[in-house]
């Protein structure tokens, strides 16, 4: 598995909540439809065929879903605290698909609606505009399938990220051009303005924090101040200011990581911090070897120049909540220890349950310093070794459905809320079995592995 496809740790759905969702999702569906609304704002063209006019309004649709695509993955820190940066991720794989589906819609229905339109596509008529409209649908067919089939085809993350923008990039400077050329909904200047912006503007959105942000961020670097092995194939790398102010972040956030001079190099990768909040000076990121980049972060030098971008992510526990129960596999538990440090060094005393599954005992990160932080905190901690050691006495095997009523029962009403990190296998599990025990669902905060 190729490290920087996946995010050890970083946030799914941490941050969002019903109300914000809905928000989020109305926000979107009006930023959908908003070139239907200046495509039939006066003046208004004369009426076609419906089925003519239905293929035009997903095209503008498509277009439009393209744009927001931009802005959902901008890694823009005031919504990601709010819904949670892997949520947006994955909205915007599942909207990069419909948005997709219905920009080759548009053609189609137009052709069968009315086969003139098929002069669009004909070399004859106009080669250079078949060419564009042709080399946009095999762009958007090379988008998505790269994307939906990137593991199988070995495409490194790097690749395929510069990829997926290029084609993006592309089809939206096409796509402008045509709705400019065809003029029909953008013959008034003050519309062809409108639309150009409306499809456009996300571009520069984009271009403004994936590209001027970090040049201006780039005198602001840290530093590889240790590398420090935790487990077998685990290791703690800890970065101190070398020109970057203090890193204000809540416990359970992440940050994409540049190791490299610049903060433009092509390999980027997103951790979650570990540390406590409460010492933003110096950030750990504890890392388990799970791909190419990942393998080698013991060989990292210290003094090493590192860029860091965020904190982003809405993972952790609220403020008001009077106590938590947090579930953690394997590497998972990174983001806990952040919280716990942080209740640690803040003196916060809320009861904290924690439920921590691994293969074995001994593969369990931390171990040794969750007994010492269960002094000063009310912590309660469960390990649950899928093979235990002998003699052992506690659970083991799988965290079930009955580990965690049984969990629950003794946490009380004191766990507000429930923060689980681990493999997508043993997340779902858990998430179907505290829903079916009646746990509510705005109570549940999942952070999951696996981003794109």
């Amino acid at each position: 598995m190729t490290a920087p496809a996946t995010k050890q740790n970083a946030v799914v759905t941490g941050g969002a909540t019903p109300s914000r969702g809905g928000v989020f999702v109305l926000v979107y569906l009006a930023g959908a439809i908003l070139p239907l609304v200046i495509a039939a704002a006066a003046p208004a063209p004369p009426p076609r065929a419906v089925w003519v006019e239905i293929g035009i309004g997903l095209g503008f649709v498509g277009l439009a879903m393209m744009g927001l695509q931009f802005v959902l993955s901008a890694r823009a820190p005031w919504l990601s605290r709010r819904i949670g940066q892997d949520t947006l991720l994955q909205f915007h794989r599942h909207a990069g698909i419909i948005a997709a589906g219905f920009i080759v819609a548009h053609p189609v229905l137009l052709i069968l609606a009315d086969p003139a339109y098929a002069a669009f596509f004909d070399p004859r008529a106009n080669l250079p505009r078949a060419f564009a409209l042709s080399a946009v649908n095999l762009a958007l067919l090379l988008l998505i399938g790269s994307s939906m089939l990137r593991a199988r085809l070995s495409l490194q993350y790097e690749w395929w990220r510069l990829l997926h923008g290029l084609l993006a990039g592309f089809i939206m400077v096409v796509a402008v051009a045509h709705v400019l050329m065809v003029g029909r909904y953008a013959g008034p200047p003050y519309k062809a303005v409108l639309l150009v912006l409306l499809i456009l503007g996300p571009v520069g959105f984009l271009a403004s924090g994936r590209v001027v942000r970090p040049l201006l961020r780039r005198h602001r670097a840290w530093r590889v101040a240790e590398v420090r092995t935790e487990r077998p194939q685990v290791w703690t790398v800890v970065l101190e200011p070398d020109g970057a102010p203090p890193l204000r972040f809540e416990p359970g956030q992440f940050a994409w990581l540049t190791f490299a001079a610049s903060p433009l190099a092509l390999r980027q990768h997103p951790f979650t911090i570990a540390s406590s909040a409460a010492h933003p000076h110096r950030l750990a990121f504890t890392i388990k070897a799970l791909g190419d980049f990942t393998a080698t972060v013991a060989r990292i030098p210290p003094g090493t120049p590192v860029h860091v971008e965020g904190p982003a992510g809405g993972f952790g526990l609220p403020a008001s909540a009077p106590g938590a129960v947090l579930i953690a596999g394997g590497i998972g538990i990174t983001p806990m220890m952040s919280i716990l440090r942080t209740m640690r060094d803040r003196g916060d005393r809320r009861p904290v349950t924690l439920i921590y599954g691994n293969a074995t005992l001994e593969k369990a990160v931390f171990r040794d310093e969750l007994v010492t932080l269960s002094g000063p905190l009310r912590l309660r901690i469960v390990h649950v070794p899928e093979t235990p050691p002998p003699g052992w006495q506690g659970p083991h095997g799988y965290i079930t459905r009955d580990l965690l009523a049984a969990e629950l029962a003794v946490a009380g009403t004191a766990p507000s809320c429930v923060l689980i990190c681990g493999p997508d296998v043993m997340m779902d599990a858990c998430e179907h079995a505290l829903l079916s025990l009646g746990v509510d669902h705005a109570r549940i905060r999942s952070e999951r592995f696996n981003v794109v």
